[in-house]
């Protein structure tokens, strides 16, 4: 069982009564995306812990039919994006090889830790 966690709250936008006045909702209006000099997304489709659309700062098809978050996933969408160059904006989908089945394969674990363990991706992003 998952105890009470402020930030799972935060995640799931429920730190709020009103969603639009959670804290990643008004994370996502505030000014600051703007001065990076590039702003790069990874995302990979084999982490299920991370959504794929999320990661990306894409829409998700489930948006039009979310009634209690739709409308303030969209607009953290365009708050973020609209921030963004379009030219200084890089989404990278990555696939991960994974040889082995095992428990974490299987409920999309190993990819989202790949993303912090994977030595030469993280060179990759640092020397680029």
């Amino acid at each position: 069982k998952v105890r009470a966690s402020a930030c799972l709250d935060q995640l799931s936008l429920r730190d709020a009564a009103d969603p639009k006045e959670s804290f990643l909702s008004r994370l996502a209006q505030a000014p600051g995306l703007e001065h990076f000099q590039n702003v790069v997304l990874v995302s990979s489709f084999q982490d299920q812990y991370a959504p794929f659309e999320s990661a990306r700062m894409e829409m998700s098809r489930c948006v039009e039919t979310d009634t209690a978050f739709g409308d303030v996933y969209r607009d953290m969408v365009k708050n973020l994006v609209e921030k963004i160059k379009p030219e200084r904006l890089l989404r990278v989908d990555i696939d991960f090889f994974m040889p082995e089945t095992n428990l974490d394969t299987m409920i999309g674990r190993a990819a989202h830790i790949q993303f912090i363990e994977c030595q030469p991706l993280q060179r990759m992003f640092v020397h680029s």
